[in-house]
């Protein structure tokens, strides 16, 4: 069974108008399933779901909602950041197909290629704990690494609506600021209540990196 679950009618709220904090308080209140397609109804409005940027990000609130939580931090962390490596992935070759700015592109490519033996490595790491010991309650939302990764998903569900006079460029940018912020915000999460060697060295190597790509991508923005 999946294991997100979250406020009915959470995807219906403005994010513009509540802060993380509003919806996390509300994600709290009652349950409901929530899928992707309900997610990120305002990309399909857009005219850009199933392709693209707004696809690719669509497909990543899919994937890491019908993930199954084990119960274990270490192996939880693995297969939400695998699922969300993958959207940045997806996103980023996007971009390198159809968006017009070298700047941009390039970076695109940097991100894909790490992100991509990251991925590789994740999914080693899942393989070989086949039985992880259960070491926390991913039900419990109000304390330890449980409360991370439902305010992590709260926070991805207020990623920014597409626009339709937005190039390419343009959105791939938007977007992954928030998402790359939403990857800090769950690595440093799990450099709390982690424990493989391995997987502890990723998130702080990531940490910075993505703190870089943000300043790189609001730079970019900030300069149009």
């Amino acid at each position: 069974m999946p294991v997100w679950i979250l406020v009915a009618g959470l995807a219906a709220c403005n994010s513009n108008n509540r802060s993380t904090n509003d919806h996390a308080d509300s994600s709290r209140a009652s349950t409901m399933t929530m899928s992707g397609d309900t997610a990120h109804s305002s990309h399909k409005e857009s005219g850009m779901s199933g392709v693209g940027v707004a696809g690719s990000m669509d497909k990543m609130m899919t994937d890491m909602h019908q993930v199954k939580m084990s119960g274990n931090v270490d192996q939880d962390f693995a297969l939400m950041m695998k699922a969300h490596h993958q959207g940045a992935v997806d996103m980023s070759e996007a971009e390198i197909e159809s968006g017009k700015v070298s700047l941009l592109k390039d970076m695109a490519l940097k991100i894909t290629e790490k992100q991509k033996k990251e991925i590789q490595e994740l999914q080693s790491f899942i393989s070989a704990n086949t039985i992880p010991a259960k070491n926390y309650d991913p039900a419990k939302k109000e304390e330890g690494f449980g409360e991370v990764m439902a305010n992590n998903m709260v926070m991805m569900m207020g990623l920014p609506k597409m626009e339709g006079e937005q190039s390419v460029d343009q959105h791939y940018a938007a977007m992954m600021i928030p998402h790359h912020q939403s990857a800090v915000e769950m690595a440093e999460g799990y450099m709390r209540f982690g424990k493989s060697a391995m997987l502890l060295a990723m998130a702080k190597k990531m940490i910075p990196e993505q703190k870089k790509e943000i300043a790189f991508f609001e730079q970019w923005k900030d300069n149009q």
